[in-house]
């Protein structure tokens, strides 16, 4: 069997473009190799910012805090969700969707089936459901609150918007007691990404 290889497209377009760039533009060119030895020799992690900082020439010289621009979509384009039925495995008990155990036929022009695992679908735990979004939320992913006197990054609503899911806690809490600091739609800038958040943006503040 032909082992799959992995496409080359990525590399054969920058290999051509690369030269058409660097003498249109007069610009110096460097190797990740060479970047990655300084990089190692300095101590720092590997990052844009440092990978730029090393490519320059840098060494000891007193930095600034590095920015970030981020683009939120406005909106979920993905306005259903599958959730796929649930079976009981007879071979392990185990539970596992449909699509888990599918009849292997994926295409009908093709002799490219697979083993037929339907016969190891045993009780059903729950049905296939299509969910549609039919209202939109106050609040949206990536947006920041106020809980407990500390900022959080929201992840999603549940339960109709009854319920907020904040990507630093395990549990969702009940959306009345949060209060909204930011909601951030279009471009964000933000400011030391390793913490706490940090933003100033264009952005809707909500409050402080």
């Amino acid at each position: 069997m032909k082992p799959v290889q992995k496409p080359l497209k990525d590399a054969t377009f920058m290999s051509t473009i690369r030269w058409k760039l660097v003498n249109a533009l007069m610009c110096d060119y460097t190797y990740g190799y060479i970047t990655k030895s300084k990089r190692v020799s300095l101590g720092l992690e590997k990052t844009h910012y440092n990978d730029a900082f090393c490519i320059a020439g840098g060494i000891n010289q007193q930095r600034i805090e590095p920015i970030y621009f981020e683009q939120i979509r406005r909106n979920n384009r993905s306005l259903e969700k599958f959730y796929d039925a649930k079976y009981v495995d007879i071979r392990d008990k185990s539970i596992k969707t449909g699509q888990e155990l599918f009849c292997g036929r994926r295409t009908r022009n093709k002799n490219l089936n697979e083993e037929n695992l339907h016969k190891y679908r045993g009780a059903k735990k729950s049905k296939g459901r299509r969910n549609i979004r039919k209202q939109r939320y106050a609040y949206q992913p990536k947006d920041i609150v106020i809980f407990e006197s500390k900022k959080y990054s929201v992840q999603g609503v549940q339960n109709k918007g009854k319920y907020i899911k904040l990507m630093e806690m395990s549990k969702p809490v009940k959306t009345d007691l949060v209060k909204p600091y930011m909601f951030r739609k279009g471009f964000s800038v933000f400011y030391n990404c390793n913490s706490s958040p940090t933003y100033r943006s264009g952005s809707l503040l909500a409050g402080k």
